[in-house]
């Protein structure tokens, strides 16, 4: 029996039956019409090789109760580029205690809202102004609220680039 423009069904089969050719060309042909971009992670990854990474940790001991305006003050020696920001708190006591972190350049906020700290967990905050100026003030606030708040040591990260 006769069909497909006049060709046995076996004929008309092989003309169907992919070929490993055929196969490794349709794979490749995906593989390269589809853009593959990296996956960025939150904070970029940086090599540990780096030039000009620096880690600068605060850690302020003891047990906190009341806002705290300027609890750190520095002035960065260099400009930087601000690739992390973190905070924690070892413990927390009182009723219903709340402790944000907020980091200021120059008496403006370098994140997009203070960080929120819960005790004994690790709290990352989102950068917006990522750039502090060479021999800018940078300073550390805590606002602590709740009804006889007690937070204790607390530990402030910033990482930054040397631009």
């Amino acid at each position: 029996m006769k069909n497909f423009f006049n060709r046995t069904m076996a004929e008309g089969a092989a003309l169907f039956r992919p070929t490993l050719g055929l196969v490794l060309g349709l794979v490749l042909a995906i593989v390269l019409a589809v853009p593959v971009a990296p996956a960025l992670a939150a904070t970029p990854n940086y090599s540990i090789t780096q030039p000009g990474l620096t880690v600068l940790p605060f850690h302020i001991s003891g047990q906190y109760t009341a806002t705290l305006t300027g609890i750190v003050k520095f002035n960065m020696p260099f400009k930087a580029r601000v690739v992390n920001v973190l905070a924690n708190a070892r413990a927390s006591g009182g009723t219903s205690p709340t402790l944000t972190v907020d980091v200021m350049e120059a008496g403006v906020t370098i994140l997009s809202a203070p960080i929120s700290i819960t005790a004994g967990t690790v709290a990352e905050g989102t950068i917006t102004d990522v750039i502090i100026a060479d021999e800018a003030a940078v300073t550390v606030n805590f606002a602590i609220t709740g009804t006889s708040p007690t937070w204790n040591d607390i530990t402030v990260i910033l990482v930054v680039l040397r631009e």
